[in-house]
Parts: structure tokens; sequence; C-alpha cells
């Protein structure tokens, strides 16, 4: 497999197993990032915690990439079970480990794992850190390509030769962290029932635990182990939530509450069986940390999220600012002082005292605490949002293209000189090129176009107050990409 062939996106390095995800690659990936730990001293110091989800191979791939971190004379150690990946970056923060690694393809089909790295602090490695390591890759020779040994689930403390690995579990202590985020109190005095969707991921149980003793009441779906999604798509969007829709309504629950694979995106279905989009729950949740926990700070969020946030951050005098798609870039902001909070449009939050991270886990129990202190249901909160801030019609289409975008700036500057003056019967009032193409036009209605960075694909992301005007912004965009 060509060198090339690994590069981090995102957030990691995602691939087809026994396609590009394989022994050999998860083998110089790790070989990588050992000489990228060796190389700066200061982060060396401390052992490297790996935590893994529950794909095929999982496990193996961790325990792979630990025997390699081993060979380099790094300290490792390998969760002794599946493990959500905002646990690994709690692991890493509680127990002033180096670095992390998290075997997962998150959201992906079952058909992906992959390779996610966490610093010190948590969050996701920075650009610059895996700009390093996959040079290091190139530069290299396979490490581990011929015969390595590889422990069985019950020879990892070295018994029978094997080099030796140590294993952690943190479950308990993530659990007590996620309590000491949430008002107790007030949670286990409000009554309801919550359906969780897990799609099968390595969320599951863990908000029952949490709010274990409480007056609300708990079904669940998709909870077992099943490597293969139950052939659904790991991913908490509406598309894949049909389950869940059906069971809010036939439970007369309050609200369901879904997770992705590795449990750090939410997806959110109201009472009336209604997917919310990010568009919407990140300002509800937003408005229930200012309103309610008295949160004051930035707001953060990627450019393809909506304009109730920034709408909320003016009304009360609080600074905004757009970053690049990429939770890592909302996971730099965390670490300054006034931060309050920060979103993307995949699903992903964090809030002021938390980590530099998202957790779908924490988000949606903060969702049910903001239903305890408001007494309301979501679709009544909602209702309310709009009546102080505007309506949110947000659509997403990705646009396939015949080979990828190799000139992100040329396209950028391309697409952004084709703009007309009016676009959706209104005025364009800017033009934003941080990340792709983003037109705003006079009533804060807005189309993104942002090319795929390693797909042949362009996202097309659109917001206003009507889901008319919203498809008219996508057709243009639509044209926008096709056009020499």
């Amino acid at each position: 497999m060509a060198a090339e062939a690994i590069q981090f996106g995102t957030d990691g390095w995602r691939g087809l197993i026994a396609d590009d995800f394989t022994f050999t690659n998860i083998r110089r990936a790790a070989a990588a990032t050992a000489a990228y730990i060796k190389a700066h001293p200061i982060a060396s110091e401390g052992t490297v915690l790996i935590g893994y989800d529950r794909r095929f191979l999982s496990r193996s791939f961790a325990e792979a990439a630990a025997l390699i971190l081993a060979r380099e004379n790094i300290p490792v150690r390998v969760s002794s079970g599946p493990v959500p990946t905002p646990a690994i970056s709690f692991s890493v923060a509680h127990r002033k480990a180096s670095w992390g690694i998290v075997i997962t393809a998150s959201h992906n089909p079952a058909l992906y794992n992959g390779f996610k790295i966490k610093d010190c602090r948590g969050r996701s490695a920075p650009p610059q850190v895996t700009k390093e390591i996959e040079a290091y890759i190139q530069e290299r020779a396979i490490v581990g390509a011929g015969p390595c040994p590889r422990p069985q689930s019950n020879d990892i403390s070295g018994r029978h030769g094997i080099l030796p690995l140590q294993t952690f579990d943190d479950r308990a202590a993530y659990e007590s962290y996620l309590r000491s985020r949430l008002d107790l109190k007030l949670l286990k005095s409000y009554r309801g029932r919550v359906v969780f969707d897990y799609l099968y991921g390595a969320g599951a149980g863990i908000s029952e635990r949490v709010l274990k003793g409480s007056r609300l009441s708990f079904s669940s779906l998709h909870a077992e182990h099943d490597p293969l999604f139950g052939g659904l798509h790991p991913e908490p969007i509406e598309s894949q939530l049909s389950a869940l829709k059906k069971e809010v309504r036939a439970r007369r629950a309050i609200v369901g509450i879904a997770l992705d694979g590795d449990a750090d995106r939410l997806g959110v279905v109201d009472d009336q069986g209604r997917y919310l989009t990010p568009h919407q729950v990140f300002p509800l949740l937003l408005l229930h940390g200012i309103e309610h926990k008295g949160w004051k700070g930035k707001v953060v969020q990627a450019v393809s999220l909506g304009y109730l946030s920034e709408r909320i951050a003016r009304a009360y005098d609080l600074p905004f600012e757009e970053v690049p798609v990429g939770f890592k870039y909302v996971a730099e902001r965390m670490l300054e002082d006034n931060f309050l909070a920060g979103g993307e449009e995949s699903g992903g939050y964090a809030f002021r005292g938390g980590l530099p991270e998202r957790d779908g886990i924490l988000n949606g129990l903060l969702f049910l605490e903001m239903l305890a202190a408001r007494k309301k249901s979501p679709s009544q909160l909602l209702k309310d949002l709009e009546k102080r801030f505007g309506s949110a019609r947000f659509r997403r289409i990705d646009i396939h293209l015949a080979k990828p975008v190799l000139d992100r700036a040329h396209f950028a500057q391309d697409v952004s000189t084709r703009v007309p003056d009016r676009l959706a019967g209104e005025a364009v009032a800017e033009v934003r090129t941080r990340d792709g193409v983003k037109v705003v036009l006079q009533s804060g209605s807005w189309v993104l176009l942002r090319p795929s960075g390693t797909e042949p694909l362009v996202r097309t992301y659109a917001e206003s107050d009507k889901l008319s005007r919203t498809e008219a912004l996508l057709k243009w965009a639509r044209k926008a990409v096709v056009l020499p």
C-alpha cells in the first residue's frame, strides 16, 4: 500500500477494512506516531492510552498498534473493552497521559475503521501534529510488515511470552465525570420516558447508568454489539433514525436521543417524532447554558452551522467566531479562557468547563437537563426559540464529481467570482472563503459549497427561514459546481 494512502482528515485516518485499513497500515501509522512522540520529548512524558469501538477487529487493531508503541519503549495501555471516543479523551486528561489513540471510524459504515489521535488535553491532535505524523509515514519504511505476534484476549498480560500489554478501565470515572457536569438533583426529580438509540455503538447503556435512581423511565434501540450495525449507517441523522422516530411516537416519549458509532455526535428526535437538526439543537443547548447555567463567553462554530446561535450570541452581547469544518478547530478555541460553547453541523458540541472534545453522551444528558429546567417539551422549546430568533430550515446535499477537487483555493476563487448580486429572491450581503465558499444573504440565509479534501464530491449546505428558499439556494449551488 502506498504511503500516501494514510492521510488524516478532519478527525483521523479512516479506510476500508482489509483494503487500505490493514494490520500493516495500522503498524505504519503507530510507528509514525511513535516517531513523532520520540521526536518531541516534552510530549513523550507519560503513557499512551489506546481505546477501540465495537467495529470488526477493532480490539485486534488496537493491540497491533500498542505492540508497535511498546517495542519503541513507549509506555502504553489498552482499554479493557470497547469505549466511546469521548471516554478516551477523558482518560487521557484524567490519567495525565501524553497521548490517546482511538480505533474507530466514528459514524462511517461498518466496512470502515479508523485511527484517531488525542493530545494530552483530550482534544483531537492539531493539524500540525497529524501533518508531521503523515510525513513520518512517507519517510519511513513499513514497520512491522513481517510476522508480528498478536496477543489474544487472554495473552495481553504477557503470560505466554508475548510482549506485555497493560490494560485500563475508566468506565466508572468517566460516568462520575458526566454526573459532575449535570444538575443531578434537577434531573432526578424529572419525570418522563426517554428513548435512546445507540445505533449499535460504543455509548450503549452509559446514559442509563448515569441517571440511575431518577424518575425518568428509559427504553433503548440498537444497544447490542453488532459490528455490522444491523445494516444501519451509525450516524445520528434523520435518514438513519426512522426507528427512533417511530418508537418515540409509540411510547409517547418526551424525547429520543441518538448517538453515533463512537458516541461523540448527538441526534435528537422531539416529542412529536420529528428530527431536530443540529442547527436547532445547538442553539437550544446554547440558550440553556446562558439562561439556566449562567455561562458567558465566546461562541464558536464551524462555517457549516447555522445563524440562530450567532443571533443568540449577539442578543447576549457575546463574542462569536466561525472556524473551518473539523472539531479540532473548535477545540483550539476551547483552550481560551473565555470559551462558552462550540458546535459543528455534524452534531458535535462542547460547552464551558468540559473537555476540549465533543461528547454526544454528555450533550444528550444536557438536553434532558434543559427539558427538566424549562419544564417544557422539545417541540415547545423549539417554538419558543423560533419566536425569539427566527426559524431555521436546513438541508445538506453532496454533489458527486468525476474526480476530487485538488486545488480548493482555486475552486473558492472560481465560484466566488460567479456569485450573482441576488440569490433566491434576496440580495447577497457577503461572500466568505474561509473554508469553501459561503454566500450570506441580507436576512442571514446562507449557502456553503465546500469540496471534500479526500473524496470526489462537493458538500453543499443551506439554511433559511423557509424550506423553499433553502432548496433554491441548493439549486444554485448545484449549477455553480458543474459550471466550468
